[in-house]
């Protein structure tokens, strides 16, 4: 059942036994990155239980509008549904992608549902960010934690799709972000940028100008998709890291095969690594209370 998917052999060997002896919790929550498969193992699941994953008993939920949250409106539609009868297979299946993505009231609305679900019905929230589900939704739910994958693994699932396995290194786990690196050059045309000011250290307002053309790409995103252009607006922060990273490897005479952007020069400068992460994670938080892009990164990288 889980056979193509690939990692996560403890959940697997998990799920398949609890399926075969009917015991499967009728509340899942898988955590754990984006990427590594958590979404694959719920279709696989929903499929087992209603012999299709396109049956319309299937329920697949998402964030939504320019603010990238569940509506509460939504989840009490899906409430109405969970009551009613399925269509054509023995029970239901709702996937809530992005669980962490739920208001409080919006969250309180499932509380009673989640706990006393009908009998043919089986609930799968996925999250990238247990810790911001209320711990009410927590308690119940069955938490399954995934692991990220093996640069193998996802070198191996590159090559079968025909792109280059140099993303499985900059994908720290998660072949999701390894496939969209390999298919949206844009990603590094905004790293080129990033790393052009980190190395180069230009005049201010040169670096005020490149960021805010990347800040402006990431916010076109936004418009379309508000969950995929927070992501992006991760992987620069994570650029930050893995370029400090790198330098201080070269300090050392590391091997190339080591460094994850062997190509690029050695820079003059750069920080001390715990000051670089303290920097990039309070520039994250920043981010998510709405700062703009370009400001945080500045204050990331001490300008």
């Amino acid at each position: 059942m889980f056979e193509s998917i690939a990692g996560n052999e403890p959940i697997k060997a998990y799920l398949t036994k609890a399926l075969r002896e009917n015991q499967l919790p009728q509340t899942l929550l898988f955590g754990g990155m984006d990427g590594i498969g958590k979404n694959l193992f719920a279709k696989a699941i929903a499929e087992r239980l209603l012999g299709s994953d396109r049956s319309p008993d299937l329920h697949f939920l998402a964030p939504e509008g320019k603010s990238g949250l569940y509506a509460i409106d939504t989840l009490r539609e899906m409430i109405d549904k969970e009551h009613s009868a399925p269509f054509e297979a023995p029970g239901k299946v709702f996937i809530l992608a992005d669980a962490q993505r739920m208001q409080p009231a919006s969250a309180n609305a499932l509380l009673k549902t989640l706990e006393e679900p009908t009998p043919d019905t089986t609930f799968i929230l996925l999250t990238s960010a247990a810790h911001e589900l209320l711990p009410t939704i927590l308690s119940r739910c069955v938490s399954l934690s995934f692991q990220p994958l093996e640069e193998e693994a996802i070198a191996a699932l590159l090559t079968a799709k025909g792109h280059p396995t140099r993303f499985a290194k900059l994908a720290h786990g998660s072949a999701g972000r390894a496939f969209e690196l390999a298919e949206c050059p844009e990603l590094e045309d905004q790293r080129k940028i990033l790393f052009e000011i980190l190395g180069e250290r230009p005049p201010y307002y040169v670096i005020s100008s490149q960021l805010e053309k990347l800040e402006e790409g990431i916010e076109e995103q936004k418009e379309e998709d508000p969950v995929k252009a927070s992501r992006r607006a991760e992987y620069l922060f994570i650029y930050i890291l893995m370029w400090h990273r790198d330098q201080h490897l070269r300090k050392l005479e590391a091997r190339p095969e080591l460094l994850f952007f062997p190509e690029e020069p050695v820079a003059k400068n750069f920080l001390n690594l715990r000051v670089i992460e303290k920097s990039v994670e309070e520039a994250r938080l920043a981010y998510q209370r709405n700062i703009k892009l370009s400001v945080c990164i500045k204050s990331a990288i001490n300008i």
